[in-house]
Order: C-alpha cells, then structure tokens, then sequence
C-alpha cells in the first residue's frame, strides 16, 4: 500500500472512530473482539474499479462506512445507500442480491447514507453512520425490516446511484440527493457501482 494511500486509509478510520463517539460509542472502550474494519472492493457493471477504496467500521452498536470513488459523470447527482440484510442465511445466493429484499427471512432493509455532485474530476466521497435501530432514510419500497439490527452479523452493500445532471433547482436538487428516485423522471435513476 503506497504511503499517500495509506495516509488516506488512515484519515478515513479517524474520521469514522470520530462519528462512533458522537453517537456515543467510545473507542477506548471498544471491545476488540467485537469490532471489525472491512476494506472493500468497488464494483462497476460487474468489474472492479481500480484506484476507488471503501472502508466498513463495525462496532456492536452500528457501523460506519465511507466510499471514495472515481468514473462518475462531472456534476451529475449521486447518492450512497446500504442494502442491509439483516438475517444474510436466509438469501438465495451468496453474497445477497436485490432479489432477496421482499423476502420477510432476510429482514432486508435500504438506507440512505449521503449524497454528493460529482466533481469535475468525475470523483465523489461517500461517508455514512448507522447505529442500530436507526431507521431514518429508510426506502419503504425496498426490504421488509425498519433498520439495521445486528451490526456484526448483517450482510452490508454499500451502492452508489445516478441521479442524472444536477439540477438548478434546490428542491428538485435536495430530491436528488437523498430520495432513491429523485429527480426521476425526467432523469433516469440507476445504480452504478457497490461493494459489498
């Protein structure tokens, strides 16, 4: 792992212990055996994306996750969801697809993470907590359960979506941002990378 990289992974895990103690997790009084960080590999149209980075901090009480990635349209809308399969034994395959959501045994659940305009560079940076229970940008479409409810043992995919350009207007643009569809249509909504 070059230097540069290693520094950027390192300021990501800093950032994420931050989040844990505003929500009330300390970290000196983590227990080690019940904290996990996870680095994953981004995936666009079934390949991976070289140069993007994903880091998964789990704690008993929730996780915390960031995404740094690359490839995106300059100044189209974008959001960060986690597909949540709480009870992960039950999916069809493994890992879980989207194909597992309606089913009442996986306890599926999407939420939103944050949203960004890609920068002129085609880049965007990702950043989320969610402590269990926590139900706030739930995607009532999708999934059969109101929020995370095992941090440690749920299966996490993290997605990033297209929005389409950016809008000039400020409630279409706030819609594209953190609604699943917003701003489609006219645009069209689709999900263009994940990790899991």
């Amino acid at each position: 792992m070059s230097r540069i990289r290693y520094k950027k992974v390192l300021a990501v895990i800093t950032l994420l212990l931050a989040a844990f103690s505003l929500q009330g997790v300390h970290p000196a009084r983590a227990d080690p055996h019940r904290t996990s960080i996870e680095p994953l590999r981004v995936f666009m149209v079934g390949s991976v994306i070289p140069g993007t980075g994903s880091i998964l901090v789990r704690t008993k009480e929730g996780f915390g996750a960031t995404l740094h990635t690359f490839g995106l349209v300059p100044g189209n809308a974008y959001t960060f969801w986690l597909g949540v399969f709480n009870n992960p034994k039950e999916c069809a395959t493994t890992p879980c697809t989207a194909a597992d959501l309606p089913n009442p045994d996986v306890q599926g659940v999407v939420l939103w993470g944050s949203g960004q305009i890609a920068g002129e560079d085609g880049t965007a940076d990702f950043g989320t907590f969610r402590a269990e229970g926590d139900s706030t940008g739930r995607e009532p479409s999708l999934g059969t359960a109101m929020a995370l409810e095992n941090a440690l043992k749920a299966e996490i995919h993290l997605v990033v979506r297209s929005h389409g350009p950016a809008s000039a207007n400020p409630v279409v643009l706030q819609a594209q941002l953190t609604r699943f569809n917003g701003g489609c249509p006219p645009n069209t909504c689709m999900n263009v990378q994940a990790a899991m």
